[in-house]
């Protein structure tokens, strides 16, 4: 240990030592003269006079000499030091990647274990970081921090199931290297490298300058794994019953042959089935369907089981779906198998049906009494009502089903107002429906036969459309687009290029009819803002009726209340549980079920390849080469700040010191004078 001095130059400040020694060696001529008329009555002074240039009182003299040199040295700011402390070698920074993959294998606790007894071991002339990388990095361990405690906070990291950036925990990094006192600095990424997780940044720009960094080495570039994702529900009537259409993804890479799949709604099992898998990694869409009280939630989960299998945590995931409401529908339109299909005896319970009146749909828009979704023949587009009651639907966030049965130059104004294009009808030899998007939630669930074949259905005349603002759901034959999916308008605009009737179609008298049909509504209608699927950890936006009564939004994990979150602004921040799971939300004290979070991992963390060498990784360096260390030496003082010297003690005692010395001489002297 050494004494250094941030401002050495302020010890020039001890030379007002002088100004105790001048004022205790100057002397007036004369001191306490009495003058008197005559002399004769003085006596000779008993004690003879000091000389000019000796000190009056030398203890007085060196007090305040030592307040001069004390008060001096302390605002020269004077610290400790000790040599072997300061000198730091190297700044080290590990990143623990505790995403989903990296428990493929232990991996995660592998690694957890290393960083812990590196850590606790890291020797004097080195510092080390920890940074543990979920949905967002977050600094375990700072520089500095107690070995011991260090590796207790290491220790006691769990694993997750989320997913995160690789970029961002090097960013991460190397800000805290850019700020820490070693003269090498390096990255060790503690990872299972996933290609995905590599290739989701391609074009970020270099940030890492003169670091030196550590990649794992992959024992293979592929892992077996069985896995489940995108779990899917929709209610559909099919003649009096409810069922629950459901499909899932069953993604598998590996030695397997086979999978057993597991499907429990509440405590039902749905199905328990073995399922064949292809020698080469790939997915398949499992489906399946039972019927089920249309008023009442459902709540299950999916499970596969097979072998090999690195990774177990991705073999569920959570489903839900709520109950059905009745919906409503504004009719306009004159086709007897639309009024049918639309009628009470058939939508009961699923849809309440308005008929309009074409003759007074003035009085339709005065009333402004819109239902959610409104089924519409192109043909009354010139009536000038008509069209306007179509775009209120639309910006009021309402759905439209439009059925282009008729065209006229008024009906073209109209359509093209809406972004369509339309021909002469064209009538020719019967075409069949040649391709879906099966994706799509209108057409999904016809993958599954038992809600029949939709490729069986003939159109025969039909209005040719073209638009560059929507989206193509169903081809013909030749090719020709046939329905449309329009997302331009706050409500969702569904137009089909034929109207329901027997000499353009014979899709009114096929099974799908009822089942499209009512698909085509419920995807129409408006929906909740609010998503039902989230990852582990993410936070869901909560959104009530303006001026609702509702206080606080509570989530529960079945009886066990999770959080009570404050409403503000007629919405809510849900924080999400970091695990999968189904989770419940009710408002204020309130026992009825609100809604039901599906918290799912992402089903990029299931893809088990890895890289080597990543090429991204590559561009996130600086062109610059990393320089040699130079050879170390002791930091100069004014390198230190003026906080950390101010927070050693010997400051403040010397500080205090001198302004004790210059209290005690104030009172000596004040003692003094009162005395003489």
């Amino acid at each position: 240990m050494n004494l250094s001095f941030l401002n050495p130059w302020l010890w020039l400040g001890a030379l007002a030592v002088g100004a105790p020694l001048w004022l205790h060696l100057r002397r007036q001529s004369e001191s306490r003269v009495h003058r008197f008329s005559a002399l004769r009555f003085l006596e000779d002074s008993p004690h003879p006079r000091q000389g000019p240039w000796r000190l009056q009182d030398f203890w007085l003299f060196l007090l305040r000499v030592l307040a001069v040199v004390l008060l001096a040295g302390a605002f020269s700011w004077p610290f400790l030091r000790e040599p072997e402390r300061m000198v730091i070698q190297e700044s080290r920074v590990y990143i623990l990647d505790n995403t989903l993959s990296h428990q493929a294998g232990g991996g995660f606790l592998r690694d957890r274990d290393r960083i812990a007894a590196e850590v606790a071991n890291t020797g004097l002339d080195n510092q080390s970081a920890v940074i543990e990388l979920t949905s967002l990095p977050k600094v375990v361990v700072a520089f500095g921090e107690d070995p011991a405690t260090a590796r207790q906070k290491i220790q006691a990291l769990a694993p997750s199931f989320k997913r995160g950036s690789y970029l961002s925990a090097f960013r991460q990094a190397s800000t805290l290297l850019a700020n820490s006192l070693g003269n090498r600095k390096k990255i060790v990424f503690c990872g299972d490298s996933q290609e995905n997780q590599w290739n989701e940044h391609p074009g970020s720009p270099p940030f890492l300058d003169h670091v030196e960094v550590v990649l794992p080495k992959p024992a293979a570039t592929n892992a077996p794994n069985l896995f489940l994702s995108e779990p899917r529900l929709q209610r559909i009537f099919l003649g009096d019953k409810s069922l629950v259409h459901f499909t899932v993804k069953l993604g598998y890479a590996g030695q397997a042959r086979t999978a057993k799949v597991t499907i429990r709604s509440g405590t039902q099992v749905i199905t328990r089935r073995e399922v064949p898998l292809e020698p080469t990694p790939g997915s398949l869409v499992l489906n399946s369907q039972w019927e089920a009280d249309p008023a009442a939630w459902i709540k299950g989960e999916a499970l596969v089981e097979g072998l090999p299998d690195a990774l177990a945590e991705d073999n569920r995931v959570y489903f839900s779906l709520p109950p059905m409401r009745e919906g409503r529908v504004a009719l306009l339109a004159q086709s007897q198998f639309l009024k049918l299909a639309l009628s009470p005896d058939i939508m009961r319970g699923q849809w309440a049906t308005r008929p309009l009146d074409p003759g007074n749909l003035a009085a339709e828009l005065e009333a402004g009494q819109d239902e959610e979704v409104l089924v519409v023949e192109s043909g009354y587009l010139q009536s000038s009502d008509a069209r306007k009651l179509v775009w209120r639907y639309l910006t009021n966030q309402r759905g439209v089903l439009l059925l282009v049965n008729r065209v006229s130059p008024v009906i073209s104004a109209a359509l093209r107002d809406l972004g369509f294009e339309a021909g002469a009808a064209t009538i020719q030899p019967a075409e069949r429906f040649k391709h879906a998007w099966f994706n799509h939630p209108i057409f999904h669930p016809f993958l599954s036969p038992d809600f029949g074949n939709l490729l069986e259905v003939k159109v025969t005349q039909y209005h040719p459309l073209q638009t560059a603002d929507a989206i193509p759901l169903l081809f013909s034959e030749s090719g020709r687009p046939l329905f449309f999916q329009s997302s331009q308008y706050p409500g969702r605009l569904l137009v089909a290029a034929f109207g329901f009737e027997r000499a353009q179609t014979t899709w009114p008298t096929h099974l799908t009819f009822i089942p499209f049909l009512d698909l085509c509504l419920q995807h129409a209608r408006p929906e909740d803002p609010s998503p039902a699927d989230y990852e582990p950890g993410e936070i869901a936006t909560v959104r009530l009726p303006p001026h609702s009564p509702v206080r606080a939004a509570v989530l529960r994990d079945g009886e066990r209340i999770l959080a009570r979150i404050p409403v503000a602004r007629a919405q809510a921040q849900i924080p999400l549980p970091g695990r999968p799971g189904l989770y419940d939300l009710a408002y204020d004290d309130q026992p009825a079920l609100e809604k039901v979070f599906n918290v799912n991992p992402s089903p990029k963390e299931s893809l088990l390849s890895y890289l080597d060498s990543p090429e991204t990784f590559k561009s996130w360096q600086l062109k610059s080469k990393i320089e040699s260390p130079k050879p170390l030496v002791a930091p100069a003082a004014v390198q230190m700040s003026r906080t950390a010297i101010w927070l050693q003690q010997i400051w403040w005692w010397l500080a205090v010191a001198g302004l004790g010395a210059l209290v005690l001489e104030s009172l000596w002297t004040s003692a003094r004078r009162f005395a003489a």
